[in-house]
């Protein structure tokens, strides 16, 4: 039996998150304002440590890869009509962010409906090194995406949860 693709919006919400697995608790994150090129927010991390990854889209678009910082993730199948997919990530092997500096990983989405290009600037702490956990916590980041023609997404306004 052929199951027909979730038709896909030409727009929708996107809301990311991360929790450390360990603790079960949102990351936290500081407000860098226009130091970097990358955007306002830095993201906090500890190295040799697991993540939980939520990605929810509304209306539900169908998403088959994950892929973070270099990193291939499964995705819970249960998005495809729930919107909804989780994944672990585990930054065993990132080496700690230079004093000072940020990093921009890559965050890649792909899917019938179409493909997400983007880049979540990180900071990468030792896993002892109290400051990772310092800050504002970020239960989601959100923005609006539209898609285009060829299915490229693009995102919108960011918005903290």
């Amino acid at each position: 039996s052929l199951t027909m693709p979730v038709s896909t919006p030409s727009s929708f919400t996107l809301s990311l998150s991360f929790r450390s697995a360990e603790h079960d608790e949102p990351i936290a994150f500081k407000v860098d304002g226009s130091r970097f090129e990358g955007g306002s927010r830095t993201l906090k991390f500890a190295i040799d440590s697991k993540y939980k990854v939520t990605v929810e889209t509304k209306p539900p678009v169908e998403f088959h890869h994950l892929h973070i910082g270099g990193s291939d993730l499964a995705i819970s199948g249960e998005g495809i009509t729930t919107g909804k997919y989780g994944a672990d990530w585990n930054t065993t092997g990132i080496t700690p962010t230079k004093r000072g500096a940020r990093e921009n990983i890559g965050l890649n989405l792909q899917g019938p409906g179409g493909v997400l290009r983007s880049k979540l600037q990180c900071k990468f702490y030792k896993k002892e090194d109290s400051h990772a956990t310092w800050g504002h916590k970020m239960n989601a980041l959100q923005w609006v995406c539209s898609i285009d023609g060829a299915g490229n997404i693009s995102l919108g306004e960011e918005n903290v949860k």
